[in-house]
């Protein structure tokens, strides 16, 4: 199994979208399974079911800052670079899908018990986030 099926698995199996991909990429990068696990919880359903930033958006956000980020603040080029390729990912993720932000993909907000409801109902999670996981990680296979 390749890591786009591997991340895609992990959503299916019960991890949010960011903890799907963060697990399958954060370890190639230094990150252990157990902390990607820890720092991807609370991104699920667009930051805390708000709808905001889809999680597989913001997972990928973190692994290629985990590729490309720096740690020393006095590298301008490597903060530079990075962002450059953040706002590649998510120029591509957005033109593929239309949108970056969760309620805008699945046509549900999350924040309020019946658009969760609607989600559940209209089998979102099974339909089309597995897709935006999929996505998101075909593209970071060709960024890494």
């Amino acid at each position: 199994m390749n890591e786009t099926d591997r991340a895609v698995t992990n959503f299916q199996e019960g991890m949010n979208c960011c903890q799907a991909i963060i697990t399958v990429y954060g370890p190639q990068l230094g990150l252990d399974r157990n902390t990607a696990l820890l720092i991807g919880t609370g991104f699920g359903g667009g930051i805390a079911r708000m709808g905001e930033i889809c999680g597989a958006v913001s997972g990928s956000v973190m692994v290629l800052g985990l590729k490309y980020g720096t740690s020393n603040l006095d590298e301008a080029d490597a903060k530079e670079q990075t962002i450059e390729h953040i706002v590649e990912f998510m120029n591509r993720f957005k033109a593929r899908h239309g949108s970056l932000k969760c309620k805008d993909l699945i046509g549900c907000d999350m924040s309020t018990p019946e658009g969760r409801e609607l989600a559940h109902e209209k089998n979102c999670f099974q339909t089309l986030c597995p897709g935006f996981v999929r996505t998101a990680a075909e593209f970071l296979e060709k960024m890494l």
